[in-house]
């Protein structure tokens, strides 16, 4: 199972500290979204987290920052769609999904987030749009192709539910950056960690 976290709009204490150590608990990548964010302060954020870890990150905007650092990829959305040119290395790219029917066409991607599919964390009022089993008849079409990643109100308790319906994975963002401390977090990582271990997932 692929396991993504997406750091909250507004930044919180340690979260340099936070990313790292989401990154080594073994996710696969951490999505940068900070759409408030000028160039000057992408790239001091980008510079504040390990180097070691660049090559897991995926931006949301500012995608020229791609030619100053050794990172993964770019996430594609309304805001942030040109793909900057004269790039000598591959790109990883992924993209956000609100509606089944977007979930065509996806072979440029590594994988694209289909949301909400539970009730959001961190946005108040953001609920859930789909059924389980609408979602399960869906994503074991064989019109979808391409991994698709649940997003949207996610704890270690959706995980095995998420797989039954046919998910490659899950992205977390409320659940990891709403801990109040480093070792809050580091629990909540290794909750994830033991709840696939548990259900061999």
């Amino acid at each position: 199972m692929k396991l993504i976290a997406i750091t909250p709009e507004q930044s919180v204490e340690h979260e340099s500290t936070f990313i790292s150590a989401i990154l080594e608990h073994g996710f696969d990548y951490v999505h940068v979204r900070k759409p408030g964010y000028k160039m000057s302060e992408m790239r001091r954020y980008v510079s504040s987290i390990p180097a070691q870890y660049h090559n897991r990150l995926k931006l949301h905007s500012h995608f020229s920052l791609i030619s100053e650092f050794d990172i993964a990829g770019l996430h594609i959305n309304r805001h942030a769609s040109l793909i900057p040119t004269g790039i000598s290395r591959p790109i990883k790219l992924s993209k956000s999904c609100h509606d089944v029917n977007e979930l065509t066409d996806l072979g440029e991607y590594e994988y694209v987030f289909l949301s909400p599919i539970f009730d959001s964390i961190s946005k108040h009022g953001y609920k859930s749009r789909f059924t389980q089993d609408s979602l399960t008849g869906t994503l074991h079409s064989p019109c979808v192709k391409g991994e698709i990643i649940a997003l949207g109100g996610i704890t270690p308790d959706h995980l095995s539910d998420i797989s039954a319906m046919g998910f490659a994975g899950a992205a977390f963002l409320g659940y990891l950056f709403n801990s109040k401390s480093l070792n809050e977090l580091n629990e909540k990582l290794t909750n994830i960690k033991t709840y696939i271990q548990c259900y061999n997932l």
